[in-house]
């Protein structure tokens, strides 16, 4: 019996025992999901696989970044690069491997985090207490969110309660850590508004790993009968450096070291998003935001005397209605139909090391046009059913002014997905679903480069990566037992990789997804708490040269146990969590044929410890409390057969937090 199915059977065995999809927080409220349907309200009957990390379970994690928090989830694996602060973090949900971060979008309130070409996500822009609730829908979201989407959807809700709120925390820890995070928060008559800073630092692990983060943002509402009108902002500041690989025998021998001791980077932009809400009489909600957003990366190395500056500029417009009507043999029914309107532009500037002054540009723009409607339906047989469908016409352009190249493109794609849910009681629910989903190129992957000459060439004969799902799942909610068990399998063609061999990204031969997935929550008594999940996941060549070999950077298995412990007392005995996370192997990043050693499987444990003597909180935290020497991601070539990221040892930190109010 293969691991993969050894793993499937266990969690079927387990899945009598614990839970995962939350209907209600830890203090009994009913949770509120926006993923689904684009708007807030209660759980929809919607066929589809969503985890939720409720504020709550935020403030009793270890995790000091949002990163870290999802690396429970079951179907994500985090792929961090360097240090503490989770910069440069991927995350990869259903096995995308080295192209994670294409096929996974990441929203902050419904509005996207994904540049327009394959820079990383600006985790710093949304510390941990600014957040309500994190919302993780695998397998689902290329309708009604389009590119990026085609691996699933990981919105980012923030805290937008009107209670009157004042907090200071201030950090320390190992390798020089220091941070401080305060937040503001209240309302007057019908305004309201918050505020946040997050200040950290860190010396690094690793020689040149050090990093410094700042951010800060906020939100000011006036909130009317029918809705409200908002403006959302946020700006943030990185200096950071980038210690780069090792090849094993320097990993082996000395995992702090850098072969890039002198890279350093600089990174500063803003976010701004308007919208409101409102109603017209009481069948329809209208819903309407956008967003503008700025980001400037500067990098410089004089180990390799090479300087550049890349700055990507976007802006969004989301106009969207929820029409609540009747169908004949329906108890209810709902439809949302939107428009999605998008623009990107990065422009990449190759600079001389030592003046500064600009010696190529490089640019990539992509604008589309989205439309989509999904219904959800109630029947009289108990039926909950999903229809959903996307059209969107996307064009994009590159150019390079040294090489006097240009090149255009469009493409006119379509998403959709048939669903339906069942209740056999309150406790049983099951549901099955089908879809199509898409993924665009990014900017950067228009260009392609001859690895000999280093030519630029327009590589337009990339074509969109499409892909078909099919899932099932069965879920079971009894008092204090919750979960629930997911299969599915993801086939692609023309999914997009980059073949390092050739210098450019192509169409790689089909590929296939299978995997199950398994969530539990179980409240043992009133003070023990316990979480787990466990992850399957098969991802192959389905045809072609690499026939039946695994798709790099995916692990074949991935488990986790959570158990928290309060005894009521949380002045004196403290609120006592931990968080263990067992990865499996994989093949470095670049090896289709799989013929390198796989990257070693790792396990790690974190804890935290919290006392509240009000109004002053003591938080400790300690992690990869094992001291597990590990590396979450690699590469390999030809020219070297696995580079290694390191990641940090042990390290503890110790955090004292006021509240005001």
């Amino acid at each position: 019996m293969s691991k993969t199915i050894r793993i499937t059977a266990l969690s079927l065995a387990l899945s009598t025992a614990l839970h995962s999809f939350p209907v209600s927080s830890a203090t009994g409220d009913a949770i509120v999901l926006i993923t689904a349907t684009r708007f807030q309200e209660p759980a929809p009957g919607i066929a589809a696989n969503i985890s939720i990390i409720t504020r709550g379970e935020i403030e009793h994690s270890p995790a000091r970044s949002v990163p870290d928090l999802l690396k429970a989830i079951a179907g994500l694996d985090v792929r961090p690069l360097y240090g503490s602060l989770g910069i440069d973090a991927t995350v990869d949900i259903r096995g995308s491997g080295e192209a994670a971060g294409s096929n996974t979008l990441i929203l902050v309130d419904g509005q996207r985090l994904n540049p327009v070409d394959s820079g990383s996500i600006k985790w710093e822009t949304i510390p941990l207490s600014a957040i309500r609730q994190i919302e993780v829908m695998r397998g689902s979201g290329a309708v009604l969110y389009g590119d990026r989407a085609a691996a699933g959807v990981i919105n980012i809700i923030t805290d937008k309660s009107d209670k009157l709120r004042a907090s200071v925390k201030g950090e320390r820890g190992s390798f020089g850590y220091a941070a401080i995070d305060a937040s503001l928060a209240g309302s007057k008559d019908n305004w309201q508004g918050n505020l946040f800073a997050h200040d950290a630092s860190t010396d690094g692990y690793r020689v040149n790993s050090d990093a410094k983060q700042t951010s800060a943002g906020g939100r000011a509402a006036y909130r009317y009968t029918d809705g409200e009108a908002f403006m959302d902002f946020s700006g943030y500041r990185e200096q950071y450096g980038l210690p780069g690989t090792l090849s094993r025998a320097q990993y082996e021998s000395d995992p702090r070291q850098s072969t890039n001791p002198n890279y350093r980077l600089e990174r500063d932009g803003y976010r701004v998003r308007p919208g409101a809400t409102f109603k017209v009489g009481s069948d329809l909600k209208v819903d309407i935001d956008g967003s503008v957003s700025d980001d400037t990366l500067k990098s410089k190395n004089a180990d390799w005397y090479y300087r550049s500056q890349t700055r990507v500029n976007a802006s969004a417009l989301s106009p969207r209605l929820k029409w609540t009507h009747g169908l004949p043999a329906a108890e209810s029914s709902e439809t949302i139909a939107g428009l999605d309107l998008y623009d990107g532009k990065a422009t990449a500037d190759d600079l001389d090391f030592a003046t500064g002054n600009r010696q190529n540009r490089q640019t990539g723009q992509q604008s589309s046009r989205g439309i989509y409607f999904q219904n959800l339906s109630r029947w009289k047989n108990g039926v909950d059913t999903t229809v959903a469908l996307r059209r969107q016409h996307f064009e994009q352009k590159m150019s390079d002014a040294g090489a006097k190249l240009q090149g255009q493109g469009s493409n006119d794609l379509t998403a959709w997905e048939l669903g339906a849910s069942y209740a056999f009681s309150q406790a049983w629910r099951a549901y099955l679903k089908t879809a199509k989903n898409f993924r665009l190129p990014n900017t950067d992957e228009l260009f392609a480069y001859d690895p000999l000459t280093y030519k630029v060439y327009y590589n337009g004969a990339l074509n969109p990566q499409t892909g078909q799902l099919v899932e099932g799942g069965l879920s079971w909610t009894s008092g204090s037992f919750n979960q629930q068990f997911s299969v599915f399998q993801q086939s692609n063609k023309n999914e997009i990789g980059y073949i390092a061999d050739n210098g450019r990204n192509a169409n790689l031969d089909p590929t296939r997804r299978r995997g199950a997935e398994w969530e539990g929550r179980w409240q043992l008594a009133d003070a023990w708490t316990l979480r787990g999940s466990l992850t399957a996941i098969a991802a192959t060549f389905d045809q072609g040269i690499y026939s039946g070999k695994n798709i790099p950077l995916v692990p074949r298995h991935k488990e986790t146990l959570g158990g928290e412990w309060d005894g009521g007392d949380s002045r004196h005995v403290g609120i006592h969590s931990l968080a263990l996370v067992s990865v499996g192997s994989r093949y470095f990043g670049g090896d289709f044929g799989n013929v390198y050693r796989k990257m070693d499987g790792y396990t790690t444990l974190d804890y935290q410890g919290l006392w509240n003597f009000k109004p002053i909180s003591l938080i400790l935290r300690a992690t990869n409390l094992t001291d597990r020497k590990y590396s979450a991601t690699g590469f390999s070539s030809a020219f070297n057969p696995g580079t290694y990221y390191p990641a940090d040892p042990r390290s503890f930190s110790v955090a004292l937090k006021a509240e005001f109010f």
